[in-house]
């Protein structure tokens, strides 16, 4: 999957100048996410994120991301063990986002995600791959609704999810 994630950001930069848009801005977005695991002991998970995007050409930014995401875990009781509390990770992420048109992009990340959790410690890879779409709230350009969805991966597969990101979006 590594190699399908290099190859989407060779595309995108050599395709960039395909899409010639008027953004120049740098631009902020927050938002809340959900994170729907797969084949995982973890029920669906929660967070927020924010995402700091820096136009490099005319159809490609780069960009900044960090978050904090809680996931619990899938109700069990074996031999006497019970349920562990929740998990939480704080992914922190840079790639490179191609928009399409003005609104519809790409986009790719790579990273790391900090685990301090007591069952399961250490720093874990990421990489993540999504498209999303931009919708102006009102006749202003400057503001935003981002609305994205992604596939991540964890470190060989130890969690594999797709998330849902709803962020406001502001031009710096």
């Amino acid at each position: 999957m590594k190699k399908y994630a290099l190859f989407l950001l060779i595309f995108i930069i050599k395709f960039s100048p395909l899409a010639a848009q008027n953004r120049a801005a740098t631009s902020l977005s927050i938002g809340p996410e959900l994170n729907i695991p797969q084949r995982s002991a973890y029920n669906i998970g929660y967070g927020a994120s924010g995402k700091l995007e820096i136009p490099v050409g005319s159809a490609v930014s780069v960009n900044i991301t960090g978050g904090y995401y809680r996931f619990s875990y899938k109700s069990f009781a074996i031999g006497g063990y019970s349920k562990p509390g929740a998990d939480s990770f704080v992914p922190l992420k840079a790639g490179l986002k191609y928009y399409i048109d003005e609104r519809f992009y790409t986009e790719g990340e790579l990273g790391t995600v900090l685990n301090h959790n007591t069952l399961n410690s250490g720093n874990l890879f990421t990489y993540s791959l999504g498209t999303g779409f931009l919708l102006p709230l009102g006749d202003s350009k400057s503001n935003m609704l981002d609305i994205g969805l992604r596939f991540e991966d964890w470190s060989k597969s130890r969690l594999q999810q797709f998330a849902i990101r709803v962020a406001y979006r502001l031009s710096l």
